[in-house]
């Protein structure tokens, strides 16, 4: 497929990074830990969380190299993790929504460019984990609904990329195409998904 490059908005600019990066600040700190201590979920919770923390400082030190596209990927990756986990009830938050929605692509002075390449690395990443998931709960279980039901939103944000690519809107469709990556790599960490213990398309629990 090739698109216009002048129709294109394929382009991470400092200001969308700042908003994005705001938005997550802002509600970062109202995200708490919706399991009991001492519950048997509480570790999973809190394995969650790290992950949340830890893709979010990885957006920072992007940010500081001047790799916006790989701190856009990052930072919408954390925020999908908050989804994930607030969807499963392991996390509190009131007030969520993807940050693609509310993308702001003001001009700027300090951009950088999501190439044809970046865009189809990501969605052949992408593509890859999801077949490597194997439904992992038994049938008639309660987990399997889950895992379902993980699958599903993972394939429908995955959609959405392509969609938002195909109308050539790179910057969305790169951070939905994260959105639909977190959420299998949410999976594989609860255990809901078996990927045969890649840990190197997924971030496994141990």
């Amino acid at each position: 497929m090739c698109i216009d490059m002048a129709k294109k908005n394929v382009t991470v600019t400092d200001v969308c990074m700042r908003d994005c990066l705001g938005r997550f600040d802002k509600v970062r700190p109202d995200l708490e830990i919706s399991v009991a201590e001492g519950a048997m979920l509480r570790p999973l919770a809190e394995s969650g969380l790290e992950m949340v923390d830890c893709y979010r400082t990885d957006a920072g030190n992007f940010c500081r190299d001047g790799d916006y596209v790989t701190a856009f990927a990052a930072i919408n990756y954390a925020h999908a993790w908050i989804g994930c986990f607030r969807d499963l009830g392991l996390f509190r938050m009131t007030d969520y929504r993807e940050l693609f929605l509310e993308l702001d692509s003001s001009d700027s002075d300090v951009s950088a460019v999501i190439t044809d390449e970046r865009m189809a690395k990501y969605l052949d990443i992408t593509t890859r984990a999801r077949k490597k998931v194997v439904i992992a709960p038994p049938v008639r279980s309660f987990d399997r609904k889950l895992a379902l039901d993980f699958l599903e939103r993972s394939d429908s944000f995955f959609r959405t990329a392509v969609g938002y690519r195909n109308d050539g809107d790179y910057l969305r469709a790169f951070a939905a195409v994260n959105y639909s990556h977190a959420w299998l790599d949410g999976a594989a960490r609860m255990g809901l998904f078996d990927v045969d213990g890649d840990d190197v398309l997924f971030t496994l629990y141990e």
